[in-house]
């Protein structure tokens, strides 16, 4: 079953290398992240006649760039998505569509950063005073990025539920497990919880080891029909249902829902989409830019009931290896590096076709990919062909 005008597969994925350190150029990191999928899938350039990229700015080339360097002809399909989307995945979103409803037939989407030219946190200095609109938001974190407002929500979470921090040292402890199964990791090593608990504040109550970990790297997926996949070279991974939601309000600062923004109303939207439910789902990979973030959609994944995450997890074993609940499996942003919302996508593409080595569930059959923040919302029920 698919909501799908035409069934959508996910044919091919790819990664450029991923590095701590040094200044790659974007477009040698994206060429060799699309270059990767394009192989993984057996499909030459020519074939592609969709490209959409999510991106901040010039950490990224753009789709008519990526098609000129690979020498694609023509584009049926394509558009540079900027900031306000479900994270990267929004280009797979809009990749799928594009293909269901037969405006193009095979997708190239990709995502690359450059800890140079990305999107990244930093220490800004800002007015003596602030007037006008700003003095209104101020408060709430909007001139101070996205680390006040996720340590503002990190802070209610706690005060409305009466829970400690090591709820959200769960998800960060529970990275560092599946990425010490991971090669392509760029943070190995063994974390602890008082590791966490001894980490540096970066905005009280936001630690450091709550927050995602930049790297030099890209990320490619190729998109195609459901019939044109059986014919190539990896087994057909199916686009089961796909939703979006902003949730009322719309908003960073004054969303209705401060602690969810649009997360109820897209997984709302998701499961009424599916013939499958939370219990069908095998492995999940879930949005961790920052901790906060993932408690919060997995609450409203279903789960868990709101401010309930402390008591399912538990210690966090069933979130790891041989865990009921396997989660970010290749140890996500928080520790196989900040891929933003595609490295989700073609890991738990790598786990439907039984390819993911030491981290692999067994049994792999249905995936869950979830992305994006508050009033930027968006998930993938995936399924094994």
């Amino acid at each position: 079953m698919t909501s799908l005008t035409r069934p959508v597969a996910i044919a091919g994925v790819g990664y450029s290398d991923l590095s701590r350190k040094g200044e790659p150029q974007p477009n040698s990191l994206a060429i060799a992240a699309a270059k990767a999928a394009l192989s993984d899938a057996g499909l030459p350039a020519t074939e592609v006649d969709g490209i959409f990229e999510y991106k901040f700015g010039p950490e990224s080339p753009g789709a008519q760039d990526m098609a000129r360097l690979l020498g694609i002809p023509d584009l049926a399909a394509f558009a540079d998505i900027m900031a306000s989307n479900p994270s990267g995945l929004g280009g797979v979103l809009a990749g799928v569509m594009a293909v269901a409803s037969g405006a193009c037939e095979t997708v190239l989407v990709f995502r690359c950063l450059t800890r140079t030219a990305g999107h990244q946190g930093g220490v800004a200095s800002g007015p003596d005073q602030i007037t006008g609109r700003d003095q209104f938001l101020t408060p709430y974190g909007y001139l101070g990025g996205i680390l006040v407002n996720l340590a503002l929500k990190k802070r209610r979470w706690m005060d409305e539920h009466g829970r400690p921090e090591e709820d959200f040292g769960r998800i960060a402890v529970n990275a560092r497990r599946w990425s010490a199964l991971n090669p392509r990791a760029v943070l190995r090593e063994t974390m602890t919880m008082e590791d966490y608990l001894s980490s540096r504040m970066v905005v009280d109550p936001l630690r450091v080891l709550d927050c995602d970990y930049p790297v030099n790297g890209a990320v490619a997926t190729l998109i195609t029909t459901a019939e044109r996949a059986k014919n190539l070279r990896q087994p057909a991974v199916l686009v089961e249902a796909m939703s979006y939601a902003t949730g009322r309000g719309a908003d960073w600062v004054f969303d209705v829902d401060f602690l969810y923004g649009g997360m109820f109303e897209c997984a709302e939207r998701l499961w009424q989409r599916s013939a499958l439910t939370l219990n069908d789902v095998d492995v999940a990979q879930v949005y961790d830019g920052f901790t906060p973030v993932t408690v919060a959609w997995l609450e409203a994944l279903g789960a868990c009931g709101r401010g309930e995450f402390g008591d399912w997890v538990g210690d966090g074993s069933r979130l790891g290896p041989g865990g009921d609940f396997p989660l970010n499996t290749a140890g996500g942003q928080l520790a196989e590096g900040r891929l933003h919302g595609i490295g989700f996508l073609n890991e738990a593409v790598l786990q439907l076709r039984g390819q993911a080595e030491r981290r692999q569930v067994a049994g792999a059959r249905v995936a869950l990919v979830a992305s994006g923040v508050y009033p930027q919302c968006g998930a993938m029920v995936l399924t094994a062909s």
